[in-house]
């Protein structure tokens, strides 16, 4: 009876860590901002004919191009690095807003009913798991869909987590345009 009541609280309070633990992944929005882009506000200036705009429009595209170029890595490598050394990768990744580019392995929600989309690392536990906020965007999301987000890296739990992402243009589309 002893033994059975230890069981019990251990496992009481590793549910209730667990649910703590899960329950503050998406507390810190901080960095984030609803301030209109260069692009937004090229495209409301009146002042600005439509040469003047979709010049303008194309050099932020360009640079744009540049920036995603050096802060997007792949979901396989993310997952790959925090494999082989998750010091070193919580040094290059943790707390810091990048593109996490793959294919989609699911869309489900957590006990807490967030919304998160995993991503393939090629391996048989183990992927990058995107918390997403918007229900529409996820909900046209489909399994196999190579999808491009933005998000802020939390660090390794079992998965890569990936948390506050937006879904955006992947990099392959965005260099064609």
């Amino acid at each position: 009876m002893d033994n059975n009541l230890r069981h019990l609280i251990s496992a009481s309070t590793l549910a209730f860590f667990t649910f703590i633990a899960f329950g503050s992944m998406n507390e810190d929005k901080s960095e984030k901002s609803n301030e209109p882009t260069d692009s937004e506000r090229i495209q409301a200036d009146e002042s600005l004919t439509q040469d003047e705009k979709d010049s303008l429009l194309f050099i932020e595209r360009q640079k744009e191009i540049r920036i995603r170029e050096n802060q997007t890595v792949s979901a396989k490598d993310l997952y790959y690095t925090y494999q082989q050394n998750e010091v070193s990768a919580d040094n290059n990744f943790k707390d810091k807003w990048f593109y996490v580019e793959g294919i989609v392995e699911d869309i489900k929600k957590d006990i807490m009913d967030d919304i998160y989309v995993t991503l393939k690392t090629g391996e048989a536990i183990g992927s990058v798991q995107c918390f997403v906020d918007d229900a529409d965007v996820a909900s046209k999301l489909q399994k196999g869909q190579k999808i491009t987000v933005y998000g802020k890296c939390s660090g390794l739990m079992i998965n890569v987590l990936m948390i506050d992402c937006k879904v955006v243009e992947n990099f392959s589309d965005l260099e064609f345009k």
